[in-house]
């Protein structure tokens, strides 16, 4: 059994009328429902952002806060550590989201190391504050 190829049309021939309306008419139904689509995503993204950002902000805020809590030697071998990776990921031809997600927690780490307020190791009164951990009564 043979099967017929379909007979093509030359390139600069017109295609018939009827042909062009179909395409038309499916080309504007696939971008209408593309945009409807489009429409009801960024709705739902409308109504969850706020949401999303202040959980976002109250965990940063958390995680800040604990990182402020570490002591800067602890803080400073994390981030060589994230760095130490990230550059291991680069070396090894990792892709670069793979290496910039290795790097990120040394990004936060020295913000938290920047951020942290500056609390001088002597009073006012000259006597030399006591180091975390240790209770001087």
């Amino acid at each position: 059994m043979r099967i017929a190829k379909p007979k093509r049309r030359s390139p600069g021939t017109p295609a018939p009328a009827r042909d062009r309306r179909k395409r038309l008419a499916s080309v504007v139904r696939r971008v209408s429902g593309a945009a409807r689509k489009a429409r009801t995503g960024a709705t739902m993204v409308m109504v969850h952002v706020p949401g999303t950002i202040q959980t976002t902000l109250a965990g940063a805020h958390g995680t800040t806060s604990a990182l402020r809590a570490l002591p800067d030697p602890t803080l400073r071998w994390l981030a060589a550590g994230s760095v130490g990776l990230g550059a291991g990921l680069s070396l090894a031809g990792a892709p670069r989201l793979l290496v910039a997600a290795g790097v990120a927690p040394a990004l936060i780490l020295g913000a938290a190391i920047v951020a942290r307020p500056i609390e001088p190791d002597v009073r006012a009164d000259g006597a030399e504050r006591p180091k975390h951990g240790t209770n001087h009564g």
